[in-house]
């Protein structure tokens, strides 16, 4: 089990330490997924005590960056996170570069198509489009970060990243990793056959159990920058399916890499740093 720090005696705290704990609340929060936390749950994940959570809460909902589930138990991100998200992401002009290419990815594999950028240890999605057969339960929506290495948009990313900064991530996210049913001592060896493979596979992730590919997208100095990824249920990423997507996504980025590539690489998105 692991062993939680001692936490700090609840006293008055400068407003740089109230920024830096509302950050972490949303990040706790918005890797939580569609679910969200209590306030219990936060505590046992930030160490922050009950009474500090509670005001930097209260806080967040007044500006609309968190709001509490129907039972008013749990706390979701709210609103003006998903708006924050979007003008982010119109900074790169990814989503604008990316639109009519997601859809003709979705039209020709009957799939739904995402596509994240990387946030940190985090990939956020800012698009996705609906296939023809599209599943009940997606569990993933447009603004929603989960961390990298979690389906097939986080391996491609995390695929792309340089050793020593994936052997890092591992360490200081396993239990994040863990909480998404991914096992940390896994991952490298998914990530050699993804490297290899030129994208990455996602399977049986969930529920609903999805299967995904997801290939990186990078800048000019061959920095990853988000991904693409095809994902539907299991059953139907049959081999054949599978190599029937491999075609279509090999068709369709080489267009969009060309664009990212004359992209300003000074542009700040690119440097991922949160």
């Amino acid at each position: 089990m692991r062993q939680r720090k001692p936490k700090a005696t609840s006293k008055p705290y400068s407003g740089t330490q109230a920024i830096v704990r509302a950050s972490h609340i949303l990040k706790a929060i918005g890797t939580a997924g569609p679910r969200g936390l209590r306030v219990v749950d936060l505590c046992d994940r930030l160490d922050i005590e009950r009474p500090t959570i509670h005001r930097i809460l209260s806080c967040l909902a007044a500006e609309s960056l968190v709001i509490r589930d129907d039972n008013g138990k749990r706390y979701l991100l709210g609103d003006q996170i998903h708006r924050l998200g979007m003008v982010a992401a119109s900074r790169l002009n990814l989503r604008e570069i990316c639109e009519n290419t997601l859809t003709r990815i979705a039209s020709a594999t009957g799939d739904t198509v995402f596509l994240a950028t990387r946030q940190g240890d985090d990939a956020l999605v800012i698009d996705r489009r609906i296939g023809t057969t599209p599943v009940r339960a997606m569990p993933l929506n447009v603004g929603m970060p989960r961390p990298l290495g979690v389906g097939a948009t986080g391996l491609a990313i995390l695929g792309a990243l340089p050793d020593k900064e994936v052997a890092d991530f591992i360490e200081n996210n396993a239990h994040r990793l863990r909480d998404h049913n991914v096992r940390p001592e896994g991952l490298p060896l998914q990530l050699s056959k993804s490297r290899k493979n030129g994208y990455a596979y996602s399977r049986g992730y969930g529920p609903p159990h999805l299967s995904g590919i997801g290939i990186p997208l990078c800048d000019r100095d061959n920095r990853c920058i988000g991904a693409i990824s095809v994902t539907n249920i299991a059953q139907r990423m049959t081999s054949e399916h599978r190599r029937e997507i491999l075609t279509t996504l090999r068709d369709e980025l080489p267009t969009i890499n060309a664009k990212i590539r004359m992209l300003r690489s000074e542009n700040p998105v690119f440097r991922q740093q949160l």
